[in-house]
Order: structure tokens, then C-alpha cells, then sequence
């Protein structure tokens, strides 16, 4: 293991240091799963340092400049792009301030959304109609962000029944058809195209067991 690597292990696990997953397990769990599915097929140490650290900008307070300052840029670009907007599901003021609008109050924040879920859709539509272009931008995006929703998927055992659904859902409906259309972007490389390949396979596979689970 190479020493930037063990140095994106230990970011990693000093900012996801207070997140646990669903089921309890310390959160560095699933980044450090994701860069593992990478290195089972040679992906450069850029792309496993990104793997290691996708989530940081989106879930804590970490940023891409900071990623830029320890790593390459390169790095910093693939881990925001592959960050949404921070949520604010846990910001206990603009829940309040969606309520105050709904009784025709003024908000300062976001006043065009008609509610917070209206605000969240939004964001998700906007992450998904972008993502294509980053791709294009950035090949080891679609790579990184196909292994993280392989681990997702594979790791609702904690999840309610209509959580398991919406994630299946997700992939299925909205990201999927985004990534078969991705196999033009590799043409390329052949190496890329034939991942390419093994990864929708892949990713179908576990769709279709979290299927089979929640039906049974």
C-alpha cells in the first residue's frame, strides 16, 4: 500500500470518525469496500484515493480544496463531482422555515421550494442530469460512483422496505439508463469498455438480488 494511500485512509477515518451506517458499523467501512472493488481491477492510485474519500465533501466538513492541497487536483475534481449539495435533512431551521412558508410567512433560505422535500427532489434531478457530463469529463467517475451504489445496494439489511425500494428504484429509473449510455464515452480505450461491461453486469446482478431479497 502506497504511503498517499494510507494517507487517504487516515482522512478518511478522522472525518467520517462520528458517522456510523444504518447498521451500526463505523461509516469508513463502505469507502474503504468501494476502493476495494477498484483495486480488484487495477484502477490507478488516484482513482483508489478517490474511491477512499467520495464522501467526504458531501458528508462532512471536509472540502475540494483541502482534497487539492493533500492530493492531486485531480482527485479533488472526482470527489466533487460525485458530491451533491450538502443536505440540510438535519438542519432543524429550515425544516422550520418550510413551515413557516407553507403558513405564508417569509423564509430566508430556499423560498422558491414549496417544501423540503420539494428541495430535495430537486437537488437529486440536478445531480442526475450532470453527471453525464462528468463522466465525460472524468471516466473513473462513473467507476467509482457504479462500485459505491454496488455496496448501497448490497447493504440495506438496516433499511425500511419503502428505503429499499426508493434505492433500488434510484439506480434503476434514473442512473442506470445514464450509465449504458456511457459505453460511447469509452469508445476510446478498450480496456474502459470492456470494465465498462463487467460493471452494468455487475451492478444489474446486485439490483436484481436486492430485489429477490425484499421479495422474499
Amino acid at each position: 500500500m502506497s504511503k498517499k494511500i494510507e494517507l487517504a485512509i487516515e482522512v478518511a477515518k478522522i472525518h467520517h470518525e462520528w458517522q456510523v451506517r444504518k447498521d451500526g458499523k463505523p461509516y469508513i467501512t463502505h469507502p474503504l469496500r468501494v476502493a476495494k472493488y477498484l483495486e480488484k481491477y487495477d484502477f490507478p492510485e488516484d482513482a483508489i484515493i478517490a474511491a477512499i474519500l467520495h464522501d467526504t465533501c458531501e458528508d462532512t466538513d471536509l472540502n475540494s480544496l483541502n482534497i487539492n492541497e493533500l492530493f492531486w487536483t485531480r482527485v479533488g475534481f472526482i470527489i466533487n463531482a460525485l458530491s451533491k449539495n450538502k443536505k440540510p435533512k438535519k438542519n432543524k431551521k429550515l425544516k422550520k422555515e418550510f413551515k413557516d412558508n407553507d403558513k405564508n410567512k417569509k423564509v430566508t433560505n430556499l423560498e422558491n421550494y414549496k417544501n423540503y422535500k420539494e428541495y430535495i427532489d430537486y437537488r437529486f434531478h440536478l445531480y442526475i442530469n450532470r453527471l453525464y457530463t462528468w463522466i465525460i469529463a472524468e471516466p473513473w467517475i462513473f467507476f467509482i460512483k457504479i462500485s459505491d451504489q454496488i455496496d448501497n445496494l448490497s447493504d440495506m439489511v438496516a433499511f425500511d422496505l419503502e428505503k429499499k425500494l426508493r434505492k433500488i428504484e434510484e439506480v434503476e429509473k434514473y442512473f442506470l439508463p445514464i450509465y449504458e449510455k456511457c459505453e460511447n464515452i469509452f469508445s476510446f480505450d478498450e480496456k474502459y469498455v470492456k470494465l465498462h461491461k463487467i460493471f452494468i453486469k455487475e451492478l444489474k446482478k446486485t439490483i436484481k438480488q436486492a430485489n429477490l431479497i425484499i421479495n422474499n
